[in-house]
């Protein structure tokens, strides 16, 4: 059987689903790309939205060949959502290299070269770093706790460690994904990015955390606390589904201080000293990731992060298990 040459390496796959604020922010940062453009596509799933996102996005592209829109309209068996939209668009997709990003996403110029570099043989999906823009205290601690999170990732990657994909910044080879079954086979999860990047691992391939300032992808942050409770209710499925070493360090930055309380009343340990001890600790990681991915504007959000976790952990756990929906782009799940 002749193969057919695509000279297509790399094919970034954006659902939007009532993006009109941010879809052509995302589209521009696509286009300002460093990588060729006879090697690189770029395609736009439409979740049926109910805005402008097309007019914005056919308006855009329209003198631009890399550039691909569908309108997704069917609902493949045992598929909702994004993952209905990935799923169609990946068969859509020529590249040896499936990359993800959000429509509320910019990317840099480098991201599509510098993420490709981390593949190697058996390598089957990379994850970068997002963090969010810098607009206000909320969205600097939101890009923190993101830098954080990826840094601790970062280290269990170093000794094989599977934690999670991420999937406003993640890319997978093409053999990979289909070897997988897609999410065809994977079927429906509220958190998609992490039922790919398990799936590609249990599969048997390898994964790669590329931890550097030129992958950094800058989102659009949750301007209210309510948009933030339902972003993290959706986010907690995918750590409750997690490995151990995720569910264990989740419950621990959430009920360290109060654990610490309970045990100074029954045992003779200096309470204050214990949570200066636990404050140095997690500053110090946080001031090393920001130093790292050169994120040097985050100082403050650094040094204030430790009072930003312990609170926002322990409201994420109750928040998973009050008995409500799970809202997610205008749907419930």
């Amino acid at each position: 059987m002749i193969q057919t040459y695509h000279p297509i390496q790399i094919s970034v796959l954006v659902a939007a689903r009532n993006e009109e604020k941010n879809i052509e922010r995302c589209l521009q940062s696509l286009q300002a790309l460093d990588f060729p453009k006879e090697s690189l596509e770029i395609i736009i799933g439409d979740d049926d939205s109910n805005d402008r996102t097309a007019d914005i996005a056919a308006s855009y592209i329209q003198d631009k060949p890399q550039f691909k829109y569908i309108k997704i309209t069917r609902q493949i068996s045992g598929l909702k959502g994004k993952a209905n939209v990935l799923a169609q668009l990946s068969h859509e997709a020529k590249g040896r290299y499936l990359f993800y990003c959000d429509a509320d996403i910019a990317v840099q110029p480098t991201w599509a070269s510098e993420m490709s570099a981390h593949f190697r043989p058996g390598t089957g999906v990379v994850v970068g770093v997002t963090r969010m823009k810098h607009t206000h205290l909320l969205a600097d601690l939101l890009s923190m706790e993101w830098l954080f999170a990826l840094g601790v990732m970062r280290f269990f990657s170093l000794v094989k460690i599977p934690i999670t994909g991420m999937g406003n910044n993640m890319a997978v080879t093409r053999e990979a994904y289909f070897k997988i079954g897609g999410y065809e086979k994977i079927g429906f999860s509220i958190v998609e990015d992490y039922a790919l990047f398990m799936a590609i691992i249990g599969g048997g391939y390898g994964f790669k955390m590329a931890y550097k300032p030129e992958i950094i992808s800058i989102s659009e942050p949750m301007n209210t606390f309510s948009e933030l409770l339902g972003q993290r209710k959706r986010w907690m499925h995918g750590v409750m589904e997690s490995f151990w070493v995720t569910r264990l360090s989740l419950f621990v930055s959430s009920l360290i201080v109060p654990i610490l309380l309970i045990l100074s009343i029954f045992y003779p340990i200096n309470l204050i000293a214990g949570i200066t001890q636990y404050y140095l600790l997690i500053t110090g990681i946080a001031l090393l990731s920001m130093t790292i991915l050169k994120q040097y504007d985050l100082w403050k959000a650094a040094l204030l992060f430790w009072f930003y976790m312990v609170s926002i952990g322990l409201i994420m756990l109750v928040n998973y298990y009050l008995p409500s929906k799970t809202i997610w782009k205008g749907r419930e799940y």
